[in-house]
């Protein structure tokens, strides 16, 4: 039925998302996984945000500089600070 034809007291059943399980009345995203399975707009944001490019940390940047001394001490210090 085309949306002309629905009536305003119509309610569509709710969907079932594939990836989480959840029931959801929204306009469902496009699964990044596959560009074909439509998904609860919650794991759409998910799938977005984890194919979005992260910069590094200062923590990180501290680890690699750290390790990229080799100096035993300063590894272990980092590690006994940073865990």
């Amino acid at each position: 039925m085309s949306f002309a034809g629905r009536s305003s007291s119509m309610k569509e059943q709710p969907r079932i998302c594939p990836l989480c399980g959840r029931a959801y009345d929204e306009p469902p995203a496009l699964s990044r996984a596959d560009n074909q399975t439509d998904i609860c707009p919650r794991c759409g944001m998910m799938e977005a945000l984890a194919a979005m490019p992260r910069r590094e940390t200062p923590q990180e940047r501290t680890r690699r500089a750290v390790y990229a001394t080799g100096n035993r001490w300063a590894i272990e210090n980092f590690e006994a600070t940073h865990h």
